[in-house]
């Protein structure tokens, strides 16, 4: 998982609560990178505290009535935990690179836009669809905005319009 995975993933999460949904963030390990954004979420008493789980624990967890949103890859063998696809019905796949030969099969929706700067930005954009004055706390509008930054090597690379409107 990196930034831009992480912080698409705190903005799903985001859309969840706003639909009144329990959401959670499958991470195995947590690099030195991410180490910084991911101890904020895990100090902070605004978030529950099985927020983030091993992919043991969600396998345990899953049922058919689950949904996977699967963000910054397309590739089962990139996700956290490649067998909770097979494990539920409802797949949503959103990333920003391009599809190769090996691409998660059972998605019900697939929205892959190698235009995006990053998966951030593309969440960013449907979190304004969602529901009407979500509001982000700071916390998690950072993670996202460490996604775009780390993504476009500081609005360097492959950022546009839809990006700074991001």
């Amino acid at each position: 998982t990196d930034v831009d995975a992480f912080g698409a993933a705190i903005g799903i999460c985001r859309a969840a609560q706003a639909m009144e949904k329990r959401a959670y963030i499958v991470i195995n390990e947590v690099s030195a990178s991410l180490r910084p954004l991911y101890e904020c979420y895990e100090k902070d008493d605004n978030y529950p505290k099985d927020m983030f789980l091993r992919s043991s624990q969600a396998l345990d967890m899953a049922d058919t009535n689950s949904m996977v949103v699967v963000v910054d890859t397309n590739r089962p063998q990139m996700t956290e935990c490649e067998e909770l696809l097979a494990k539920t019905d409802t797949v949503v796949v959103l990333d920003h690179h391009r599809q190769s030969s090996e691409i998660i099969e059972n998605a019900v929706l697939s929205y892959v836009e190698p235009y995006a700067s990053s998966t951030c930005e593309m969440v960013s954009e449907i979190l304004q669809y969602v529901g009407d004055g979500i509001k982000m706390r700071s916390v998690e509008a950072d993670a996202m905005y460490a996604g775009i930054v780390i993504d476009t090597n500081n609005f360097m690379n492959q950022a546009g319009v839809r990006t700074f409107e991001a």
